[in-house]
């Protein structure tokens, strides 16, 4: 996905409008427009200038985003501007308040408007471009009630309302200062992931220790960290041991042991310990950098539930503009004075507020995805943070997902450790009503004793690699499904099912197929990240209500629909108050799921789905043959080894593990011991035994 910066946009309207016309150029796929970030994301095959002057034709700016703009476009520049806009704007509205004299409150009302000029130049040149914005309808609520008030002062014809025309538009401000301080804060996880980021290493160059700019590291450099020091980029120790805080990346407070031989990770820091690595991973490939753009393509995506949203934003202004039209019309037809009348409209357009509709989605995405990522749970899109948490069944691989996998004990394979919190997480994902799957390739009766080992009812094993694809589907005609892997052999059902959950230490193929990242390796960070999605998208409810009901309720009450019957009438100051606030109280709630504890278990209002597993039909799994072999010390030897296997005929699929010292065969027909012997002894690895 190509990312880009979009100046000039004001409320939902401008999102909606730069969307549509984005979207409509030749070779655009998909196109997602964040008004809370003021960014872009567009995947097809349409040029960067197409893209550009679509967005410029449309009445606004664009430029391709650049990894270096992702800290300075979170910056919060808007409420320092609003702020001396705000200062300067109620200095004079004292000063309009306290004079009497008409050609002085016209004077001081002028300044005020000069002062914020912005709502009238952005309102006007969107009109020009066909796209009415947030921007319009305040500067049309303000400039009727000032040229009414010229005509009035002139002519003598009525009241003068200066003073709205002026305080219209420094309570527009306030509210637009206010929003823009929590927009502020909606980044602030991201933000701090970004400052966590190292700026420079101590790498070996011709025997001597230099300090370099991150930068400056490239593959195979030697560097070193000393205790408390951020490590730098990714890479592997090669002397000595520490313990090293993870936090960054897994959100998991507990110091890990590091040795020769371990992997370490950039933006972790060295606790305890002096190590010297090797650089394996740097720049934009470093996990850590990884993490932060897949933060940032989230914020950029948009979650299905915006559509609604963005239906209503796009005829908005129009909508509100046609209705104040209609409310004038109607009253002075039953006979109301002239400026009254305009007071009625004039409220209308002030205190309708496209912004809380535009903002009731992406604030809570936002907040969403940072406390995901604060604690190593990583969206990818918008739409994954939105349907985690709709899941019916979660369907879990074993090996390395419940379990650890084979542990290399006196260079013998023993059988699978199940992982600590396993079963903990287990009962967590029951007590959210959700029916648990143990889904494995290994033979039923070793499945069904880790199965009872950690609670699940539910067991599908015998499956082959292929055939777990094909269980998912069978699987999500009961229901939406999680999938929950770590290997290769998982990629087809991650991408298969409703949302696929890669578990940290799994393989960069699984991690690439799906939709959710858990950097740790633990199942009950799956737990916490559908109890997360669950509590994002009831706080995306909640904003969405709120900002249809305000509109629904104020706007009939600013056209005086309810003067007849109740007696109430709306102050145009009073409706622009009302629409200041109403986008701080969409972003202020949304900043309340920072306060939400992804880790405290709640019983589900329903019961644990019911699924019948004799409707799934299992391919019979074929033999599979564990291969104990010697000499394989990297991944160049698994992939010789793999490579040898698979050439021969009836071998399915070879899976081996230098760590291990194995290859595990899956065959398709039955294949000699010795021929496969022979395969892998001509590669140069002596085989010790086949099981």
């Amino acid at each position: 996905m190509q990312q880009y910066k979009v100046t000039g946009m004001s409320c939902a309207a401008c999102q909606a409008r730069v969307e549509k016309a984005v979207s409509q150029v030749p070779g655009v796929d998909v196109c997602a427009v964040s008004l809370l970030t003021n960014s872009m994301g567009v995947e097809g095959s349409a040029s960067s200038a197409d893209i550009i002057r679509a967005v410029e034709d449309a009445g606004y700016g664009a430029t391709i985003k650049e990894e270096s703009d992702d800290e300075d476009a979170l910056a919060d520049r808007e409420t320092p501007v609003l702020r001396r806009r705000l200062i300067a704007s109620l200095a004079f509205l004292i000063a309009l308040m306290l004079v009497h004299n008409g050609w002085a409150q016209m004077g001081l009302a002028l300044v005020v408007m000069l002062i914020n000029r912005k709502f009238f130049i952005s309102g006007f040149k969107s009109v020009m471009h066909g796209a009415a914005n947030m921007d319009t309808l305040v500067a049309l609520g303000s400039g009727t009630s000032f040229l009414w008030s010229v005509y009035a002062l002139i002519s003598g014809a009525g009241d003068l309302y200066f003073h709205s025309a002026a305080m219209i538009l420094a309570l527009i401000t306030v509210g637009k200062m206010l929003e823009a301080r929590s927009k502020g804060k909606t980044t602030d996880a991201l933000k701090s992931l970004m400052r966590m980021a190292p700026q420079q290493a101590t790498v070996i160059r011709d025997g001597k220790e230099v300090n370099i700019d991150i930068a400056d590291v490239v593959k195979g450099d030697i560097f070193i960290v000393r205790p408390g020091n951020s490590i730098p980029v990714d890479g592997i120790v090669l002397e000595g041991k520490t313990k090293v805080d993870e936090s960054a990346l897994t959100g998991e407070s507990i110091l890990v042991d590091k040795e020769a031989g371990s992997i370490v990770s950039a933006a972790t820091i060295n606790q305890s310990g002096f190590i010297r690595c090797e650089a394996t991973r740097v720049g934009e490939d470093t996990t850590f950098s990884q993490i932060i753009r897949m933060v940032n393509d989230a914020a950029a995506t948009k979650a299905p539930i915006a559509k609604i949203a963005d239906k209503v934003s796009g005829v908005f202004v129009p909508a509100v503009i046609g209705i104040a039209v209609v409310t004038l019309a109607i009253w002075l037809m039953k006979g109301a004075a002239l400026d009254w009348a305009l007071a009625r409209a004039i409220s209308v357009l002030v205190i309708s507020c496209p912004c809380a509709l535009g903002l009731a989605t992406p604030v809570a995405i936002m907040v969403g995805n940072g406390v995901g990522a604060k604690h190593g749970i990583l969206f990818k899109t918008a739409v994954s943070l939105e349907q985690v948490g709709k899941a019916d069944i979660v369907v879990l691989d074993k090996t390395g997902t419940v379990t650890r996998g084979a542990v290399d004990e006196n260079g013998v394979v023993v059988g699978d450790e199940i992982k600590e919190d396993s079963a903990e997480a287990v009962a967590d994902l029951k007590l959210m009503g959700l029916a648990v799957v143990l889904l494995s390739g290994d033979k039923p009766d070793r499945a069904k004793t880790v199965a009872d080992a950690v609670g699940i009812d539910n067991v599908i094993a015998g499956v082959r690699p292929d055939g777990k694809e094909s269980v998912v589907k069978q699987l999500k005609e009961q229901g939406r499904v999680i999938m929950v892997g770590d290997g290769i052999n998982d990629a087809p059902a991650l991408t298969t099912a409703d949302m696929g959950i890669a578990i940290g230490a799994g393989t960069d193929v699984a991690i690439d197929a799906a939709d959710v990242v858990v950097m740790n390796s633990g199942l009950g960070d799956v737990a916490a990240a559908i109890r997360l999605s669950r509590a994002t998208l009831r706080n995306i409810h909640q904003n969405l209500f709120w900002a249809f009901f305000y509109n629904v309720l104020c706007i009939p009450l600013a056209a005086g629909c309810y003067i007849g019957l109740l007696g109430w009438e709306l102050n145009p100051m009073v409706g622009a108050a009302a629409m200041s606030l109403s986008s701080f109280c969409v972003v202020s709630n949304a900043l309340r799921l920072n306060l939400f504890d992804i880790y405290k278990k709640k019983n589900s209002k329903k019961d644990i789905r019911e699924i019948d597993l004799s409707l799934i039909e299992v391919k019979e799994n074929v033999m599979t043959k564990t291969m104990t072999i010697e000499g394989m010390m990297c991944p160049h030897c698994e992939a010789r080894v793999k490579k040898a296997l698979e050439a021969i005929d009836g071998v399915e699929n070879a899976v081996p593990s230098h760590v291990a010292g194995t290859a595990v065969v899956t065959l398709s027909k039955d294949v000699a011991d010795e021929t496969l012997k022979s395969a892998v002894e001509a590669q140069d690895y002596p085989v010790k035994g086949i099981e």
